[in-house]
């Protein structure tokens, strides 16, 4: 009879043990929880005109605030074979107004600058994250707060890991290119899309358009994703995906961030997910292709969608090279 309660009051030990230690390690987990602010990389808040200071009568003017529950990412991803950064997005999450706006930006999209590559998508690979974020700094007027770069594998493994996606695909798509180990070879029609697929959907090119009508194209899938990401069954998967971010991706999210922005975009609703483009024009400048950006509908954009801050975005703020193709009049 003894041995029989020594039993019970061992199990009761350690049913109470293994509920204190949950207890304690989900508050730890809520407790780490954080928004991201400023920004990580280069040390700032708010925006910085081109790097320097404002300055009147020996003062320094203070940083401009953001918006509350306004934060902004640059993702981009980097291409197999080349490095450079083959899809780049700038991310805009409005906790308060539970919406997010993702503003594709064309590889080809032309820089200001000396370089001699003067296109964005090379931006990573001339200077690594911190000159990336000054470059999307110069087309947009502000700094992120956090960046995510990611590369194919790790893009197919978080899609399978969230049960792939349902997607109806235009056309038949058939192109190869082994100097970048691409074989897409995808049939027209709805159909289920695993990792590998769903990314070959996102990287084939030969359209009408080329880069302009690839992007429409993905930003039709990055709905489909969100739509199966932000399935009841995949929310519980925020662990693993967590994982698969962190040894696949580098970021400056730390993973009380990332638990912070998974229940936050949680609340979102699939219908507030938008998406533009950098307005411009293709252009070929000195036998090169590039995208011209459109300034002032460019300000109109940023100041209208995607400005974090509370005064306007103006053409001080941003560095675009005016040829006769993307001359407004």
């Amino acid at each position: 009879m003894e041995k029989k309660k020594t039993a019970k009051r061992t199990i009761l030990i350690c049913c109470l043990i293994i509920t204190a230690i949950l207890f304690i390690a989900f508050l730890a987990l809520r407790l780490s929880m954080r928004a991201p602010e400023g920004n990580n990389t280069i040390n700032m808040a708010g925006r910085v005109n081109k790097d320097v200071p404002v300055v009147i009568d020996n003062e320094p003017l203070p940083e401009e605030p953001p918006k509350k529950s306004v934060y902004t990412f640059l993702v981009a991803g980097k291409d197999k074979a080349s490095g450079n950064t083959d899809t780049i997005m700038l991310v805009r999450l409005d906790i308060g107004n539970k919406n997010i706006r993702i503003l594709n930006i064309p590889r080809d999209t032309m820089l200001d600058t000396d370089r001699k590559s003067k296109k964005i998508n090379s931006s990573y690979l001339i200077g690594g994250i911190e000159q990336f974020e000054k470059d999307i700094a110069s087309l947009t007027g502000f700094y992120v707060n956090r960046y995510v770069i990611f590369n194919i594998e790790a893009v197919e493994k978080v899609i399978d890991e969230i049960g792939g996606v349902y997607f109806d695909v235009p056309r038949n798509m058939n192109y190869e290119d082994p100097t970048q180990d691409l074989y897409i070879h995808i049939k027209k029609g709805y159909q289920h899309l695993d990792g590998k697929q769903a990314v070959n959907l996102a990287r084939f090119r030969s359209y009408p358009e080329g880069d302009i009508d690839r992007i429409a194209m993905q930003q039709k899938l990055l709905i489909e994703l969100a739509k199966q990401a932000l399935k009841p069954e995949n929310i519980l998967k925020i662990p693993e995906l967590a994982s698969i971010i962190k040894e696949n991706v580098e970021t400056d999210i730390d993973m009380g961030e990332m638990l912070w922005l998974a229940n936050e975009a949680k609340n979102i609703p699939l219908s507030s997910i938008e998406t533009d483009m950098v307005p411009g024009v293709a252009s070929m400048i000195d036998n090169i292709s590039y995208w011209l950006p459109y300034e002032n509908a460019l300000l109109d954009l940023i100041n209208n969608r995607y400005n974090p801050l509370d005064s306007p975005i103006t053409s001080n703020d941003i560095s675009i090279v005016e040829f006769s193709a993307n001359h407004e009049g």
